[in-house]
């Protein structure tokens, strides 16, 4: 009769996992890496989750839970707009923010190869709900859609800095800026 399989342990190689990604590029990880840091075959990550590439796809949801109950009323005011791109792009002085930002780039830059789409559509999500709200601030539907994409792209800029610049990058500090200015557009489209 085959074993069980223990319920705790997909959980905990997904944790080990994420913090071993912290320190590795997403190249060099193999499932018998994987399996050398969990100290372990490469069995059981295997049997809980099929692949590398499946095993990878749970880290980016673990990560991605962070996130994915976050939303932006378009009603909501200018300090629940700043909140939410701050929630959404920036604490990257959390490791594991940081590693979710990190994987976005590395994972989006090459799924429309292997026809995932992801990331795609998590942006696709964040330019829609800037758009909603910059509509129910004054913005014309055309300059809604364009200042949101505009604000995703400089969010997304924001990240892209703190990854290769760290020292000299404030993701949080941008993501206020982005937000002022999105404020300040929606101010001279109701004047």
């Amino acid at each position: 009769m085959p074993r069980k399989p223990d319920p705790t342990l997909k959980p905990a190689i997904i944790a080990k996992v994420t913090q071993h990604l912290q320190d590795t590029k997403l190249e060099d990880v193999s499932v018998r890496s994987l399996g050398r840091v969990l100290g372990t075959s490469a069995y059981p990550i295997v049997y809980h989750f099929g692949s590398r590439d499946a095993l990878i796809d749970a880290v980016v949801e673990h990560l991605a839970d962070t996130v994915s109950d976050v939303v932006l009323e378009p009603t909501a005011d200018d300090l629940a707009l700043t909140e939410y791109l701050i929630a959404v792009f920036g604490r990257l002085d959390d490791p594991e923010r940081s590693l979710a930002a990190r994987l976005t780039f590395e994972l989006g830059a090459v799924e429309s190869i292997d026809s995932r789409d992801r990331e795609r559509t998590f942006h696709r999500e964040q330019i829609a709900a800037v758009a909603a709200w910059c509509r129910s601030h004054g913005y014309g539907p055309a300059d809604a859609d364009r200042a949101a994409l505009g604000a995703v792209l400089a969010a997304r800029g924001a990240q892209w800095g703190t990854i290769v610049d760290r020292e000299n990058t404030d993701t949080d500090a941008a993501l206020r800026a982005i937000a002022h200015k999105l404020v300040a557009g929606a101010q001279f489209a109701t004047a």
